[in-house]
Parts: structure tokens; sequence; C-alpha cells
């Protein structure tokens, strides 16, 4: 990202303060919204593995109940 502000500012012939410290927020800004996207991103794939945990525990569980329902009718 750095490159193409400097590709971009080179080629406009831009190297105003104010414009520089306009692209460097707004490069902030963005670099802020990615780190708040993975971080989301992460917390989906722990809530994920949690429930994909309580389903293999409710499927054991399952599995137990038929066996236990089987041997009581036979």
């Amino acid at each position: 990202m750095d490159e193409e502000l400097q590709k971009y500012l080179n080629d406009n012939n831009n190297n105003d303060p104010n414009t520089i410290s306009e692209y460097e927020k707004l490069l902030q800004k963005e670099e802020a919204d990615i780190r708040e996207h993975i971080s989301v991103e992460h917390q989906l794939k722990i809530q994920c593995e949690k429930f994909a945990e309580k389903l293999d525990i409710l499927e054991n569980e399952r599995i137990f109940l038929i066996s236990q329902i089987v041997r009581i009718n036979i």
C-alpha cells in the first residue's frame, strides 16, 4: 500500500503535507478496518469450533441413548 501511495503521489506531483497526511489517515483507517475484519473472522472461527465440539458431544450422547433404548427393548 505504501508503494501505491508513493506512486500516486509521484505521478500527480502532489507533495503537499496536508494531502500526504490525509492519505496517511485513510491508510490507517483501512488498516484498522482490515484488523477488525481479521478479528471478527477469528471470533467466528472460534465459535464454529465450539459448535462443532458441542455437536460431537450431542452426537455421542444420541448414540449412547439409542443403544440404551435398544437394550431396554430387547
